[in-house]
């Protein structure tokens, strides 16, 4: 194309190439454009979501590099102070006379043995507490970023089923106006059929600023604007049984490898506090040379060894020593307190799965399929002018209710396994489904409403380690707005 252009330069058809080629780079630009943003446009499915929220996260990337900062500071820590190096004017006298000495001197301190490597140990095992706790923040990051993306799919879902019943009631709108021009329905059921029509734009207007909260909240985790669209959802729901790989284990747990780190650092310390009862070494070296002034004087040099006397000891290496051993006893106590509480949390995860994965059953094979039959019956029954409308919408909205509490039932069976995938000693909790299924004749659960009153947060991101432990790291609440879910 190049050698086209030179070969036809100032004729017209040069300008034509030109421009073409300018619009065929900015057509490129363009879909290389739309390509990097299809990931935040399209279909999106959890393990996508996932991906983008540990990459994108401000607050997991936070404590990534908190806990890099902190690895560096290792070598610094079990390396000697600076040598200290000095030069100037000495035995100048003040009156009469003449002459001088140039004065070199350079002097090293040398700890007692055993402080390098103490205060080494300490900052390496800051530095793998860190770590640890930006893998728990990980882990807590999952679980939330998990109960998000499901909880927009749930949104979704209603208003799509929302939408589907109002033009099964706005055609029922159309039989109920027949039949009162016939005679054969009251004026009342006409009205009634309408006034259904509005309740139903009404939970509409809800659900879709409901969605707009949630939405932002799946944008906040992944580190995009509130407003940034979100493409339909795409989540795969996993077999019922629980794989091996799947049980909790302790032994790579990092709240509890944090705390194995903080034991040991603390216990550093306390060697580092008792080593502190001896002296450093300060070793000096001089060199001197007097001026042509002072011929009889000769050049020298000179060495000292000193130390420095620990004679406060009472007020500060005592007070150190004995607030490390406190330190070391608080952080086994601690340990044991997280250990305790991540077994029990362990059951209750187990639990909680087997309860989600029967309630989900019982929906799927008894429930759902019997309100089917019901509603079959109902709209045969309607049709037949044996049932009253409010009967057949009252069936119709127990359908819609228990459609969404089963697909909640299967959300809680895929939360319930993160739960045990990423454990955590103070999880985030997220129950969608119903403590039991919405039955007819008023029996519902929340009124049949597809909102979030079946929804029960619990607490919010807690991190006991790190709070434990006084650590500098990001967001002690990193709840990450869904507390208001």
């Amino acid at each position: 194309m190049g050698f086209l252009i030179k070969s036809i330069t100032g004729a017209p058809w040069a300008e034509f190439a030109k421009e073409y080629l300018f619009k065929k780079a900015l057509f490129s630009f363009f879909l290389l454009f739309a390509f990097s943003l299809s990931s935040y446009g399209s279909d999106l499915t959890l393990t996508d979501y996932l991906s983008q929220v540990k990459q994108a996260n401000p607050a997991l990337r936070s404590f990534t590099f908190r806990a890099e900062a902190l690895d560096h500071r290792v070598d610094s820590a079990g390396t000697l102070d600076d040598p200290f190096i000095a030069g100037g004017i000495d035995q100048v006298p003040f009156e009469g006379g003449m002459g001088s000495v140039t004065r070199y001197q350079i002097s090293q301190t040398i700890p007692f043995p055993g402080k390098l490597s103490a205060k080494s140990s300490v900052a390496e095992n800051r530095a793998n507490s860190a770590k640890s706790d930006s893998e728990t923040f990980n882990r807590e990051i999952t679980v939330l970023a998990t109960q998000a993306f499901f909880r927009l799919y749930y949104s979704q879902k209603a208003i799509e089923l929302n939408e589907r019943l109002k033009q099964i009631v706005e055609s029922t709108v159309g039989s109920t106006k027949a039949r009162y021009k016939t005679g054969e329905a009251g004026h009342h059921d006409w009205l009634l059929a309408k006034v259904e029509l509005s309740v139903f734009e009404i939970e509409k207007l809800r659900l879709l600023r409901e969605q707009k909260t949630i939405q932002a909240i799946v944008n906040e985790l992944r580190d995009q604007p509130a407003e940034t669209a979100i493409g339909t959802l795409s989540p795969k729901f996993s077999s019922s049984d629980l794989n091996e790989n799947e049980l909790p284990s302790l032994e790579n747990q990092p709240e509890l490898k944090s705390l194995e780190f903080f034991v040991s650092q603390a216990e550093n310390e306390r060697r580092l506090a008792k080593l502190s009862y001896f002296p450093d070494f300060v070793i000096q070296g001089m060199a001197m040379y007097p001026s042509p002034e002072m011929m009889e004087e000769k050049s020298n040099w000179g060495v000292m060894i000193g130390v420095n006397i620990p004679l406060y000891f009472w007020r500060k290496q005592s007070e150190l020593s004995t607030a490390a051993s406190i330190d070391k006893k608080a952080a086994i106590l601690e340990k044991r307190n997280i250990e305790n509480r991540l077994n029990t949390e362990s059951l209750d995860a187990r639990e909680q799965f087997k309860t989600a994965r029967d309630v989900a059953t019982l929906y799927k094979n008894t429930v759902i399929p019997t309100t089917n039959l019901a509603v079959q019956n109902a709209k045969s029954g309607y049709a037949a002018r044996r049932l009253p409308l409010t009967q057949y919408l009252e069936t119709l909205k127990v359908q819609r209710t228990q459609e969404l509490e089963f697909l909640a039932a299967q959300i809680d069976v895929e939360l319930a396994r993160t739960r045990l995938k990423e454990l955590l000693s103070a999880p985030p909790l997220l129950r969608l489904a119903p403590a039991k299924p919405s039955l007819f004749g008023g029996g519902t659960m929340g009124s049949g409403s597809m909102g979030s009153d079946t929804v029960g947060m619990g607490r919010g991101m807690s991190g006991p380690t790190r709070k434990s432990k006084g650590s500098s790291g990001p967001s002690e609440s990193g709840s990450s707005g869904m507390g208001g879910m």
